[in-house]
């Protein structure tokens, strides 16, 4: 119990990812066996949502396990107004009473781990993360000081072209530009990050990359229909339109409804992968894993993926400051959907991540390697 108290507080809270993107790419069925990395939860619970066969979450901190069980024992418990309230999204007096109902709902450890952070759960806890703080003590209220008239009509605007001529016309330019490269530099994020285990390799500007994706959202999608962009600009969610996927209603319901046959490990990736049997997992959500792990061990996950994969499998993760391609030698397993990956690239709320999306063709790479030692052309 008292390890579970000295833990690092989580990273993160809520969803920087679009989880329609990654629905659009897996396409999971109720008969689908689904391994995911856990995060924030958020795209956890949006798989679930899905009621596939299986699923199975890991992480390797405990604290981020946490939250999604206790994520999802509040969704089981409460009505969907009181689960708004509690986690933040609406006003809320009574966060801690309700907290304290939980004792029989989470593992002790949990519990302990969040009682041990009171205040997480009294401001709310989707707004309480390390990674969540850095928007809403910082960048929104940055945002408010330097463009608080522009970012208000933004966030009224019903069309792209209204939204378009506020940020083209009175946001985009050289002061814009220099705030998102001093506030987005490698030393900025590594502070936000603030953890050993998180290897941020680079190999894009950061600055300029960051500053090409929000042109292209701005112009392309509604902040005030977009949960991420609402969430970094103005340190909350713009109502209940601009939820994150898992946090709609009818998203809610159906999380409620799930039978799905649901595990949450706590522990290194691959090094769980390689416990599991060959052909035991038919669709691979992994988030943006090349973040955090050096090239040598994406090569070693995309093994393992390969392993332990059904044929006809799907892999869905994204690229963020660190570009993992699928390695040329696997390309035949491993059949990239150029075409889809392109379209999330455009349509992905989220905007700054790249997506690499392949199905797992073991029959006809077997084949290719049988006719190749027995010398037939």
């Amino acid at each position: 119990m008292q390890k579970s108290n000295q833990e690092k507080w989580i990273l993160y809270s809520t969803c920087d990812e679009d989880s329609y993107s990654e629905l659009r790419a897996l396409d999971i069925t109720s008969n689908d066996k689904v391994l995911a990395v856990t995060g924030s939860g958020c795209r956890t619970l949006s798989l679930l949502a899905c009621n596939p066969k299986s699923l199975i979450s890991v992480d390797y901190s405990p604290g981020q396990n946490y939250l999604l069980e206790f994520k999802l024992a509040a969704i089981r418990a409460l009505s969907y107004d009181q689960l708004l309230q509690f986690f933040g999204v609406e006003d809320c007096s009574n966060r801690w009473e309700i907290f304290s109902s939980f004792e029989d709902k989470i593992s002790p450890q949990a519990f302990a781990y969040f009682s041990a952070n009171r205040w997480a759960i009294e401001k709310g806890i989707l707004l309480s993360g390390r990674h969540e703080l850095f928007y809403v003590r910082f960048v929104a209220p940055l945002m408010r000081l330097l463009y608080g008239r522009q970012f208000e009509q933004i966030a009224h605007a019903s069309t792209l072209e209204e939204q378009r001529e506020i940020f083209n016309n009175h946001i985009a330019g050289f002061f814009w530009n220099s705030l998102i490269r001093t506030g987005f530099s490698p030393l900025s994020i590594s502070l936000i990050l603030n953890d050993p285990k998180y290897i941020v390799e680079m190999n894009v500007n950061v600055g300029d990359y960051l500053i090409e994706r929000l042109h292209h959202t701005f112009n392309n999608h509604l902040v005030r229909d977009n949960n991420w962009t609402s969430f970094m600009f103005y340190g909350k969610y713009l109502g209940r339109r601009c939820l994150p996927h898992f946090l709609l209603e009818e998203n809610y319901h159906a999380i409620r409804k799930a039978t799905t046959k649901f595990e949450i490990v706590t522990g290194n990736l691959i090094e769980y992968m390689k416990q599991m049997p060959e052909k035991s997992i038919d669709k691979y959500s992994l988030s943006d894993v090349t973040s955090c792990i050096d090239g040598e061990t994406f090569k070693a996950l995309i093994n393992e993926v390969i392993r332990t994969g059904e044929n006809q499998g799907k892999l869905c993760y994204r690229n963020f400051l660190n570009k993992q391609l699928i390695p040329s030698d696997l390309e035949d397993t491993l059949q990239r959907d150029h075409e889809l990956a392109e379209a999330l690239y455009h349509d992905d709320l989220a905007f700054a991540y790249s997506f690499e999306i392949a199905q797992i063709n073991k029959i006809e790479n077997q084949v290719a390697e049988t006719r190749t030692v027995a010398g037939i052309s």
